[in-house]
């Protein structure tokens, strides 16, 4: 019966000693699913803009094995008729994954398959602040590909699901 106790005993401290560090681990944190609520674009020195309208859709998963699934797509899509309509769709579409790390506030996502092939095999830096269930991340300064010739900072902003 002793031993069963020392047993009993270590069992409650591993499990104890994982959950403070799951707790003290900005991964662990970040752990779960993320609705988007808001996406902007602050051009530098100009305005800010809402790249897919003022309601995106998006998902964010952040799962334990150190993975992450980012799928954000336009406010009121609709199923396309055509081949117009079709690529339209695609441009209202921003979706990748891959291996995240996180030093500091600073995350990167080596992105390992991406909905646009020009983000595969590169890395996603990316800031974040986490306060309770809302996480905020934002780009670095950074030459726009939407606006020619306009540096932008883009910042998101997610809700944690429950």
């Amino acid at each position: 019966m002793g031993l069963l106790r020392v047993l009993a005993a270590a069992v409650v401290c591993v499990c104890f000693q994982a959950g403070v560090a799951l707790a003290d681990d900005p991964a662990g944190q970040l752990a779960g699913s993320w609705k988007l609520s808001s996406w902007t674009i602050q051009i530098i020195g100009g305005e800010a803009s809402e790249p897919f309208g003022p309601n995106p859709k998006g998902r964010a998963i952040f799962a334990a094995d150190g993975y992450v699934t980012w799928f954000i797509v336009g406010a009121n899509r609709k199923p396309a008729t055509n081949d117009e309509q079709s690529a339209a769709l695609l441009k209202s579409l921003l979706a990748y994954s891959g291996k995240f790390m996180i030093e500091g506030d600073k995350f990167t996502t080596k992105v390992d398959m991406s909905g646009n092939e020009l983000l595969t095999g590169l890395d996603q830096i990316r800031f974040f602040k986490l306060e309770g269930d809302k996480l905020t991340i934002r780009t670095a300064e950074q030459v726009s590909s939407v606006f020619p010739g306009k540096r932008v900072v883009g910042s998101l902003t997610w809700e944690r699901e429950r």
